[in-house]
């Protein structure tokens, strides 16, 4: 059966407020209700009972302090979620005390934080039904038994070991085994035997068992012990996240904890590869604000460079229009200079600094292409397949000046007649920066060196790019987790972790690999292998 549609219901007496976070929740798939006021927002929870509510604190009628304390009074089993100005502190305080499951501040500027908000306050609405139900069930368990003990006991452990939770009783206070569910086994990896010979602190992490021990021991009446990411540990002592509540029963005569466990380990996985993707996200738009920002400084570097060219030009003419003139005068007075030169001196440096002008402005116009270029959507190429000669020399142009800052030693070895390779020649230009950036950083002096090369991949039909250097080298550590997220071994001079982790992901995306080689003290080698264009319809392009 598919899901029930949650409905939500906004009281706040600002229509503006009312109507945005409205709309941010039907576009979450939410059903919302809306109430310009305590009072109609209080009839609207009797008659629709609403699965959650987002009340203002402060408005006319009925204020949010009210409505809060009559829902908690009447309606307990509706989630709240107080709304209030940025400082109110003490507002949130008294409504958290009056019965709030949640506070957050206005104005919402953050939709993550309404949507983590309300699956919080949802999946603790649920774990207090569950363990209603739960607790429900065990009563009437025990007032069956008075009846029929026998029955009664029948029943409960059919529920106990058919439970896909692992269920653990243990004896109050010393916390000793009693019994547990094949869940257990199944959780821990111990036999049945095994766990009821140990007491249930033993399975979580030696930091946690006092709190757990205290926060167990103390458990009276209709108390309960929750706790959503425990650390623990199995058979094979690999870590474990559960989630764990607890609460003292009777069965028969004895009070036991009734103790339930679920596997919260993949979950905490998933929530940390969804961190991981969005700190990605924002580092491509990063890049994205970086690449427009290329473009307009290589635009407007472009019209000062082109009147320097054309100048140049100019002037050179003008200089050898005036050479035979200025050669005359020599002639005349011997002694004549020029910029304190001798004139016999001057032609043949004046033509090596307009040589040197126009070579520096053929530079310049070099590089605000490649920017140009490399700012690019990568759809606009791609299609066809990319050059790895063409982008190699593109990427070093665009580090000449940190390779010259670093290096004395740095060689091209471009493979002739490459054939063309699959993918984006932006993107291939991007990871081929980072990694000689890379290289460049791992060179303990400039007369360490690093040579860049390019081949055809005899295997497979490709090409091969290779960067290596003569830097500090790598241990085998490093090494086996060099493309993980987040992993860096120069977090103190800036890195991040995500350089090679995206660049990795780029070439996988072209049907490419990246791999290292690396011998501490030796340097390190940046093996790229990357597929032939493939034509639809056709083979590899020759």
């Amino acid at each position: 059966m598919p899901e029930p549609i949650m409905t939500i219901l906004v009281i706040d007496d600002e229509p503006m407020v009312r109507e945005s976070l409205a709309s941010c929740l039907e576009d979450q798939g939410y059903v919302v209700l809306l109430a310009p006021d305590g009072c109609q927002g209080f009839e609207i929870c009797c008659r629709q009972r609403p699965s959650l509510v987002f009340t203002d604190l402060r408005m006319p009628v009925m204020d949010g302090f009210e409505v809060v304390e009559r829902l908690t009074r009447e309606l307990p089993e509706i989630p709240i979620v107080a709304m209030s100005g940025v400082g109110d502190v003490g507002e949130a305080i008294r409504a958290i005390r009056l019965g709030a499951w949640a506070y957050i501040t206005k104005p919402i500027t953050n939709l993550d934080e309404i949507t983590i908000t309300i699956a919080r306050v949802l999946e603790r609405a649920r774990l207090v039904r569950e363990n209603l139900e739960y607790r429900h069930r065990l009563e009437q368990l025990v007032e069956e038994r008075t009846r029929q003990l026998k029955e009664s006991e029948q029943r409960f452990y059919q529920f106990f070991f058919q439970h896909d939770d692992a269920i653990i009783l243990c004896r109050l206070p010393e916390l000793v085994i009693l019994d547990a569910n094949p869940a257990s086994s199944k959780l821990f990896g111990y036999p049945y035997q095994e766990i009821l010979a140990r007491k249930f602190p033993f399975f979580f992490a030696t930091a946690e068992q006092g709190d757990l021990i205290a926060g167990l021991t103390h458990l009276t009446g209709e108390s309960f012990f929750l706790r959503e990411h425990l650390p623990a540990k199995d058979c094979a002592d690999a870590e474990l996240i559960v989630s764990l509540k607890a609460w003292s029963i009777t069965l028969g005569n004895e009070t036991v904890l009734y103790c339930s466990l679920r596997n919260a380990t993949e979950k905490i996985m998933l929530e940390k590869q969804l961190q991981d993707s969005q700190t990605r996200l924002i580092q491509a738009h990063k890049l994205a604000s970086i690449g427009m920002l290329a473009s307009g400084i290589a635009h407007e570097i472009n019209n000062p460079n082109n009147l320097i060219a054309f100048n140049t030009d100019l002037l050179a003419e003008v200089w050898r229009d005036s050479l035979p003139v200025l050669a005359d005068y020599s002639h005349v007075h011997p002694g004549f200079t020029l910029g304190g030169l001798p004139f016999g001196e001057v032609p043949a440096t004046a033509d090596r600094l307009f040589k040197g002008l126009a070579d520096g402005s053929r530079r310049i116009d070099a590089i605000v292409g490649q920017l140009k270029q490399y700012s690019r959507p990568c759809a606009a190429g791609g299609a066809g397949g990319c050059d790895i000669n063409r982008a190699v020399t593109s990427a070093v142009t665009l580090l000449d000046h940190q390779i010259k800052r670093i290096t004395d030693r740095f060689e091209l070895e471009l493979a002739p007649n490459l054939p063309p390779v699959r993918g984006y020649s932006q993107q291939i230009e991007q990871v081929l920066i980072n990694l000689i950036s890379n290289a460049l950083q791992a060179l303990p002096g400039r007369e360490r060196g690093i040579v860049v090369s390019t081949a055809r991949d005899g295997d497979r039909g490709g090409g091969v790019i290779t960067i290596a250097d003569e830097g500090r080298g790598m241990t085998r550590e490093t090494l086996a987790h060099l493309t993980e997220p987040f992993f860096s071994t120069r977090h103190e001079s800036g890195g991040t972790g995500l350089g090679l982790s995206i660049s990795d992901s780029i070439l996988r995306e072209h049907g490419g690999t990246l791999c290292f080689e690396s011998e501490e003290g030796k340097g390190t080698r940046a093996i790229i292998h990357l597929p032939p264009c493939v034509v639809q319809g056709q083979g590899a392009i020759p």
